[in-house]
């Protein structure tokens, strides 16, 4: 989910969580109302402020530029041995093996690919979410399916290394216990205002995304702790994410008046320092999702996209419509 980045007008508006245990809809809309941004500026209806608006002007083309001269062509195979040279997994402890474990994971690992037999019987789906609505999407079939409602004023979602999906509001933590469709508000977040990502590592450490600084979760209590400043202007557009090589990643919000798309930033996880990894030519990208060895980010406009997490080039892989994505959760085994 995005949130406004520290001194501009508009401000988030976020619903009232009243229950323990969520059986209910959302707030019952995935647009924000009642905004108004000035001239050269859009509002960002995930966090309700507003950025600059370079689209139709005249860099509105500028991601192309970083994209070199074929985006698919710049894209990895995987997109897991992107940061397998670097020191990036360093900052993250060393998880080993992935904890998903059985047999069926994989498996499913091993097919589930953008050239896969889209006619098995194999399920490849991560969650993703609107204001309201909890979704399953099958990146490779292109195919979405609501799942139910998610509890109000929803910030992000993530996947824990054992399957358990766990989501983030203003009002604390929360677990979604899939066989019963229900929600779970677990602990409060205590020590910080306005999260809007959440990223878990492969030893099931969480981080939180908040404007320009990272965080740890603990997935238990609640308790959170300042891990540092991103740094060079960067500000969290909506999420973070952690691939199965522990290297975190932030969608960022544009940074110059005349940049309308979002950039792929790398966060140090021991300092929370960010470094540019490139201009990825598409705006309002709110969920992060690494799966199967694959980067993917979900939009505010509905758009799915797979993403080159060494140069943030990203390329669209659908349009699911009038969908406002904001979040998205890794699958297990990343």
């Amino acid at each position: 989910m995005h949130l406004p980045r520290g001194g501009w007008s508009a401000s988030g508006a976020l619903c009232v969580l009243g229950a323990i245990v969520i059986a209910l809809g959302g707030c019952g809309s995935d647009e924000v109302e009642g905004q108004s941004c000035d001239p050269g500026e859009r509002l960002n209806p995930v966090s309700g402020r507003c950025v600059p608006d370079g689209r139709g002007g005249p860099d509105s083309d500028a991601g192309a530029d970083d994209a070199g001269d074929d985006d698919a062509g710049n894209l990895p195979d995987t997109g897991e041995d992107a940061d397998a040279g670097e020191d990036d997994a360093g900052n993250l402890p060393d998880a080993g093996d992935d904890e998903a474990g059985d047999d069926d994971a994989g498996v499913v690992e091993d097919v589930c690919a953008l050239d896969m037999d889209l006619s098995s019987d194999v399920v490849c789906e991560f969650y993703a979410h609107s204001a309201s609505t909890l979704y399953l999407i099958d990146p490779f079939r292109l195919t979405i399916e609501e799942v139910r409602s998610v509890p109000e004023g929803l910030f992000d979602i993530d996947t824990h290394p054992d399957g358990r999906l766990f989501g983030i509001t203003q009002e604390g933590l929360y677990r979604f216990d899939a066989s019963l469709e229900t929600w779970e508000l677990m602990e409060p977040l205590a020590g910080l205002g306005q999260p809007n990502g959440l990223c878990i590592d492969t030893g099931g450490q969480g981080y939180l995304t908040s404007y320009d600084e990272l965080y740890t979760v603990d997935l238990e209590s609640g308790a959170v702790a300042l891990v540092g400043e991103t740094g060079g202007g960067f500000s969290s557009s909506g999420d973070c994410v952690i691939d199965k090589g522990n290297t975190i990643l932030m969608s960022s919000s544009p940074r110059g008046p005349f940049q309308s798309d979002d950039e792929l930033v790398w966060l140090n996880g021991d300092t929370g320092e960010g470094s540019l990894r490139g201009r990825t030519g598409h705006a309002d990208i709110y969920g992060l999702t690494a799966a199967w060895g694959i980067l993917f980010g979900t939009t505010g406009d509905g758009k799915l996209l797979r993403i080159n997490p060494a140069t943030g080039v990203a390329d669209e892989l659908h349009d699911f419509g009038d969908i406002v994505f904001n979040g998205a959760a890794s699958s297990p085994a990343r």
